[in-house]
């Protein structure tokens, strides 16, 4: 007998299942690599100044916002010997989408607030949208608007978001400006939602032309089984992080195209049943 030189079935099957391997160790590394930032800080206030953290914990497409809380720790200088404040205390964060200040009165104790600064950018685009604050301010002030040294420290509480504060160094009570964009990590998890979603139209038009061919007889069970597929897109769809409106660019792009192909397939079936059913 000669050898005809094919691979037996199970080593093919062994190399899916070790490439799959492979590609589901390398998504669990990068998502922990991802989440390997140092929280510590030891910043301090000036003892007649102000330490202001803010931070960011949302970004909001639709609203065109980014919500975050402003953690606020004055000085020695300004406190009593209890920790509250011996005179009034307003902080100042611009360009908040509410006009209302964040003021803190003598006699209580500073904490945390939420705070909702503007933010362009276009959802549309998602995943590659991104979102910029710009002219971002914190000043704080005391008795009779008199502005008090302020120092400021962005920080961000998101998961599968990079924010970042430049331009300028906040530190010295100048504007600056916050970027948000997707991690690597999320746009890859993102794209592999469009990657299964581009699948289906692929498996079912390679059944259907299959069986419109008379490669494969016809199967009456599978018209069910092409409905679903249609039918699975738009729940797949609405799972994409960030919920981008209807009408973005994935839309065009790949959903569009996605429930096409599927449509396709289940007329070809159609067509196949017409010519091969009894």
């Amino acid at each position: 007998m000669v050898e005809t030189g094919k691979r037996p079935t199970w080593i093919k099957g062994l190399a899916i299942v070790v490439g799959l391997v492979i590609v589901y160790i390398a998504v669990l590394v990068a998502y922990a690599a991802g989440n390997t930032d140092d929280d510590s800080d030891s910043r301090e206030p000036a003892a007649n100044g102000v330490l202001i953290y803010l931070d960011i914990d949302a970004v909001n497409g639709a609203d065109f916002s980014l919500g975050g809380h402003v953690s606020v720790y004055p000085g020695p200088d300004l406190l009593d010997a209890r920790g509250d404040l011996k005179e009034d205390l307003m902080i100042d964060v611009s360009p908040m989408v509410s006009a209302a200040n964040i003021e803190f009165s003598r006699g209580s104790r500073p904490g945390t607030l939420p705070v909702t600064l503007y933010s362009d950018g276009d959802i549309r685009h998602w995943p590659f949208d991104s979102y910029t604050s710009e002219s971002v301010a914190v000043q704080a002030y005391g008795p009779n608007d008199a502005a008090l040294p302020t120092e400021v420290a962005i920080t961000d509480s998101l998961i599968g978001w990079d924010v970042e504060a430049g331009d300028t160094d906040p530190t010295e009570g100048q504007a600056f400006t916050i970027t948000s964009a997707r991690t690597a990590g999320s746009l890859t998890f993102d794209l592999a939602l469009c990657v299964m979603l581009v699948i289906l139209p692929i498996c079912t038009l390679f059944v259907s032309i299959q069986t419109v061919r008379r490669r494969k007889a016809f199967q009456p069970p599978m018209v069910t089984w092409f409905a679903v597929m249609l039918f699975a897109v738009l729940p797949l769809r609405n799972i994409f992080p960030g919920t981008p409106p209807f009408g973005s660019w994935v839309d065009y792009s790949v959903v569009l195209w996605v429930l096409a192909g599927l449509v396709a397939s289940l007329t070809l079936y159609v067509i196949a049943w017409w010519k091969q059913a009894p």
